[in-house]
């Protein structure tokens, strides 16, 4: 089976780093190796991708070949240099090591792992996001043997960044459906694990809190809900904890080149996954060079930053350029990156948010403008700035205070009351909107109360003492989560409660070392597995995709063991499912082979791929009704013999082709004689 090449090559590359040793230092740490695998894996994914596609090659026979290649070329190098050898040899003494207490544990989140895979497998993509753009560009790379830019309703599909669903194409065009799209998430999950336990273990952690630790990541609410799905939050995550721990490697003794070149390509991989790494990226950074700069000069220091920066751009350079061509800049226009990324403390109009599910989880910039929340009594000047950031970061980590208790939230929602400066009644309004078992919105309220009090643990001074490093990595964690609502213009609201996954992971040591200060060793598992058992609710009511159906609420659909596809797949807005199956059952039955969609930017766009299993079904989906920027990508030669339209009123004929079904919420329109001019 072809999906298991990309697999097979980063075990591969596993292996070899794990066989390797350093002069005069013995063996590469496991958990490292497990980091800088999948980092390079991400790279290889991102290159190749780009390659393939500037030769019109992105198919299932040229990514298999580039794949077989990069797993016997890792192959053969670690034959020739006894690193195959070596990491055998060292996975048998890890697993001599472990004690029971990691066995046991190991094994409950193993079994976590396990379920979320289920639910991965068996789920279609159904998230509203992935609807809208993740699955959407997904598939239409997939038909075009190609990256290149297309025309389309939604232009989320064009400027926004690519890395996660690159790595999705991959296993699509492997498998030769969208069955694996969940797994780059799964996968994610499972490399943030061991990264936040080797850089808690890098810094002095001990083994109860690296259980802990790992319990910790295994179990994040909103963790749990993105595992199975195709947004990208979690491959962030991934990405800033590999940043942190290259980072904190450095503290601890000058970085080979292997870890320059890894952080280099992390970066990069970072900037082309999300623009919210943007956030998390940062202040680590910062760190690093200060650490050169100590430990080799400025000057070299320097040289060392301007290579970095070189090579994480270089794998952002085929989407920056995509996006230049076509929008006039590397994210998107000018003015939408104004409306989006917004570094200003003047305050601004709150607003209500809108229910989940009912349309796009992420707003529109409009949305997002109106939405950004202010401190109504912010004052001017610099103490106005700084108790507007204040009050922003109070509303941000407010939204986890919600549980799945309704009692519980009551109280709660009291005591926010009493802060009217900070928490208004348009806040209070979100804060009661927010679902607690959404990937959309999903709160961490444990969680977020432990890492309080092991932050505070950590900081504090006297107890079991810490290197200077362990504060350091505190103080630039919690930075980078100030950074949220004073970069991302809706971090601050129900919508960017998903934006803090990544810091939940990376602040998963904290953990570790508070533990190292207080004697858990006899507690310790017993917690680790409390903090398991205390997952449930989320790994079985999860909204749109649950093991135990509980409908209207708190999940939306039954089990998806019991219901079909179809219903899982338009969960989120299960009005439309008899319209679109009706609609797309009548084109499959009709013999036509190419469909042109003219819909809205907030139609979900992947449920017409899905259900015409396009483009493997031998199907061409192509949007004829774009804005007027992506005129030119409309294809003049697509000639469709079926029209899927949800936004054309009383129509009896649509570009020559006349109308087959009137379904409520979906127009067919078959034909053979298309024409140009959609009134003729």
């Amino acid at each position: 089976m072809l999906i298991l090449l990309p697999i097979a090559a980063f075990a591969a590359i596993f292996l070899v780093l794990l066989g390797e040793s350093r002069r005069g230092e013995g063996p590469v740490p496991a958990g490292g190796s497990f980091v800088r695998a999948f980092i390079l894996w991400g790279a290889f994914v991102s290159i190749s991708s780009e390659a393939l596609s500037l030769a019109g090659a992105l198919t299932q026979p040229a990514v298999a070949a580039a794949w077989l290649a990069a797993l016997l070329g890792t192959i053969l190098w670690g034959w020739r240099r006894g690193s195959l050898r070596s990491a055998s040899a060292r996975l048998a003494s890890l697993w001599r090591g472990a004690g029971s207490p990691e066995r046991w544990v190991g094994g409950a989140i193993a079994l976590v792992a396990l379920t979320l895979l289920v639910v991965a497998w068996t789920a279609p993509p159904n998230n509203v996001d992935s609807l809208l753009y993740h699955m959407a560009r997904v598939v239409h790379w997939a038909q075009d043997h190609s990256l290149r830019h297309y025309a389309t309703a939604r232009d989320h599909q064009l400027l926004k960044p690519i890395a996660a669903e690159t790595m999705i194409l991959h296993l699509r065009l492997l498998w030769g459906s969208d069955h694996p799209a969940n797994l780059v998430q799964w996968f994610a999950m499972i490399g943030s694990i061991v990264g936040a336990v080797t850089v808690a273990a890098g810094l002095g952690g001990r083994r109860v809190g690296l259980l802990l630790t790992a319990a910790f990541v295994a179990t994040i609410p909103m963790g749990i809900l993105q595992a199975t799905s195709t947004q990208n939050d979690y491959v962030v995550a991934l990405w800033a904890i590999a940043t942190a721990f290259l980072v904190t490697q450095a503290v601890l003794r000058p970085p080979p080149l292997l870890d320059k070149i890894c952080l280099a390509l992390v970066l990069g991989l970072g900037f082309l996954t999300k623009g919210t790494f943007y956030v998390y990226a940062p202040l680590f950074v910062v760190w690093y060079f200060v650490i050169r700069w100590r430990q080799s000069g400025f000057g070299r220091m320097a040289l060392e930053a301007l290579a970095i920066t070189a090579l994480a751009c270089a794998l952002n350079l085929g989407f920056w350029a995509r996006n230049v061509a076509t929008f006039g800049g590397p994210y998107g226009t000018s003015d939408w990156l104004q409306r989006n990324l917004w570094i200003r403390f003047a305050p601004r109009p709150a607003a209500a948010a809108p229910a989940i599910g009912t349309s796009a989880a992420t707003p529109t910039p409009q949305e997002a403008a109106a939405a950004a929340q202010a401190s109504p009594s912010a004052g001017q000047g610099l103490f106005g700035a700084v108790a507007d950031l204040a009050a922003r970061v109070l509303r941000t980590a407010a939204f986890n205070l919600v549980t799945p208790l309704a009692r519980v939230n009551d109280l709660v929602l009291a005591v926010l009351a009493r802060a009217p400066a900070v928490f208004d009644q348009k806040y209070l309004a979100s804060w009661r909107e927010v679902a607690w078992n959404h990937e959309d919105t999903a709160p961490n309220p444990i969680h977020f109360l432990v890492l309080i009090l092991s932050a505070v643990a950590v900081l504090l001074p006297g107890l079991w003492p810490l290197a200077r490093a362990n504060r350091l990595y505190v103080l630039v964690a919690l930075g980078s989560y100030a950074l949220i609502p004073l970069v991302i213009g809706h971090g601050p609201t129900i919508w960017g409660i998903r934006y803090q996954l990544p810091f939940f992971v990376l602040a998963a040591p904290f953990v570790a070392w508070a533990a190292g200060r207080i004697d858990l060793r006899l507690p310790g598992p017993l917690i680790a597995a409390g903090i398991i058992l205390l997952a449930l609710p989320w790994l079985l009511l999860n909204n749109t995709r649950p093991l135990v159906g509980r409908t209207p609420w708190p999940t939306r659909i039954d089990s998806i063991l019991r219901i079909s596809a179809p219903q899982v797949l338009l969960a989120s807005n299960p009005r439309l499912l008899s319209s679109y199956v009706e609609g797309t059952d009548l084109v499959r039955e009709s013999g036509c082979r190419q469909v042109g969609l003219r819909i809205d930017s907030d139609d979900l766009e992947y449920a017409f791929w899905w259900l015409l299993r396009a483009p493997q079904s031998g199907i061409r989906i192509e949007t004829i009704y774009t804005t007027e920027r992506l005129q030119p990508l409309i294809d003049p030669t697509f000639h469709p013999c079926a029209i899927l339209c949800t936004i054309c009123g009383q129509r009896d004929r649509l570009h020559g082709l006349p109308l087959a079904a009137d379904l409520d919420r979906l127009d067919v329109f078959l034909g053979p004689n298309f024409v140009k001019d959609p009134d003729g």
